[in-house]
């Protein structure tokens, strides 16, 4: 579930492309449909890619 501060981080849609916003629009459901379990974290992302973020 995202917080306020999440949502204050995204651009405005105005300054959204067209395909942006359809993107979004897209995938908002596929993560209603998500366990909470299956999010991952920042750092669980970059262990995956093998990047570092120290």
């Amino acid at each position: 579930m995202a917080t306020d501060r999440c949502a204050s981080q995204q651009p405005p849609e105005d300054d959204m492309l067209p395909d942006e916003r359809e993107v979004i629009a897209e995938r908002a459901s596929d993560l209603d449909e998500l366990e909470e379990d299956e999010y991952l974290t920042t750092n669980d992302l970059a262990d995956s890619l093998g990047i570092d973020l120290e």
